[in-house]
């Protein structure tokens, strides 16, 4: 048994899953063509990734989904504060630019809090973007914030978006922004470390799109950090699949987002993404803990464990961006949601980690477990699959009236 091969096996998949260099490009081309575009009509405005986009942290939808498409997900700011129009005006502004051009008005799709342009299907996987029309936060507010932050540097950045409610739309805080620069402070001394060899592998199989390694999109770079992301996404994607109920009770992504990157603040930066998997993995069962110990008896027992803690029989994950957003809410509406997603975090586990003691066959089945066997099939082929399996000899065959 080869242990550090088997992980290459498992990333060579999860690779595969990420956006392509193709992809990426088209993705950045396409939204300063939808700033271009806006501009033209009078909204000046900055368009800027968030989410899995901004973070490198994009995976593939699962195939078995007969609506999956890569949603990208993109702020458009324009160059005024909040206080200078209502939700509703902005909100409508950008989505009757957008509903009146040729180019964009049959693509178009609105959403509570979004304006989705879906693009022509790439292979077998939809195409899509949402934009979040928003205004700059007032100084009030931010300065209200920065008061309670704990890294009152962050809120500088904050926004405010439309969120539809019953009147029409009023405005939402966000800090997309600040989110993203708390998780690359933490990511660029992982991502340093892999650069100069990722940037080659990349250059090497994009010989046709980049003139140069220099040329290769730092964006494109993929630490440790957002490898053990990637694989707890769609490991989620699929656990959750099988569930009726699976989209609305899985972990949002900022959860897992956030989680990891808070671990991985906690070690060296050259830590592999197994190593790194482990810590997080082991920290998630930590807390599970919560289940059946008091909120006292369990600080007693891990005092610097504060990454997700309960207040009088509440949950609660902090936003590093955002001192008054919950992440653990939803795990307040519904106590099987945290029970649930503490048995992911098992079976996560036992899928990706201990699966790596097992024996040739049983190790593939967990991953195709992990990933879906297509997927698996797809990646590795036979590959540790019995090649000798054991001959069945009718003798021994049961017969179909004699139970065993």
């Amino acid at each position: 048994m080869n242990k550090q091969k088997r992980q290459q096996d498992i990333l060579a998949i999860i690779e595969k899953l990420d956006i392509s260099t193709t992809m990426h490009q088209n993705a950045v081309s396409k939204y300063e063509s939808i700033t271009k575009h806006l501009e033209s009509n009078g909204i000046e405005a900055d368009m800027y990734p968030q989410g899995s986009f901004a973070l490198g942290t994009v995976i593939r939808p699962i195939t078995k989904d007969p609506n999956a498409a890569y949603d990208l997900d993109f702020i458009c700011q324009i160059r005024k504060c909040r206080d200078q129009q209502t939700a509703e005006e902005l909100h409508n502004e950008v989505e009757n630019i957008l509903k009146q051009s040729n180019l964009y008005g049959g693509k178009l799709k609105t959403y509570e809090k979004c304006i989705t342009i879906e693009y022509a299907d790439i292979g077998d996987i939809g195409f899509s973007i949402d934009i979040v029309p928003a205004a700059g936060e007032t100084d009030e507010i931010k300065k209200h914030l920065s008061t309670k932050s704990e890294s009152p540097q962050l809120i500088d950045t904050a926004i405010a978006i439309p969120k539809a409610c019953n009147s029409g739309f009023d405005w939402a805080f966000n800090n997309p922004k600040g989110y993203r620069t708390w998780f690359e402070e933490i990511n660029l001394p992982f991502k340093e470390t892999v650069a100069a060899h990722q940037r080659q592998i990349l250059f090497e199989a994009n010989r046709s799109i980049f003139a140069s390694v220099e040329d290769i999109p730092h964006e494109m770079i993929r630490s440790s950090i957002q490898r053990v992301i990637q694989l707890l996404k769609y490991h989620r994607n699929v656990y959750y699949s099988s569930f009726n109920d699976g989209d609305a009770t899985k972990p949002i992504s900022a959860i897992i987002s956030t989680l990891v990157a808070s671990v991985a603040a906690t070690q060296h930066k050259t830590i592999s993404v197994f190593e790194l998997l482990n810590c997080v993995l082991n920290e998630f069962v930590t807390y599970s803990q919560y289940q059946n110990l008091t909120e006292k008896l369990f600080f007693q027992k891990f005092p610097s464990k504060n990454l997700i803690y309960k207040e009088n029989g509440k949950w609660f994950m902090k936003n590093p961006a955002h001192p008054e957003d919950n992440l653990a809410d939803q795990w307040n509406q519904d106590s099987d949601i945290p029970q649930r997603f503490f048995r992911w975090i098992a079976a996560a586990k036992e899928d990706l980690l201990d699966s790596l003691e097992l024996c040739d066959e049983d190790f593939r089945a967990k991953i195709e477990t992990a990933f879906d066997p297509d997927i698996v099939s797809t990646n590795w082929g036979n590959k540790y699959r019995c090649s000798n399996p054991t001959p069945i000899y009718s003798s021994k065959v049961a017969k179909p009236w004699k139970r065993i």
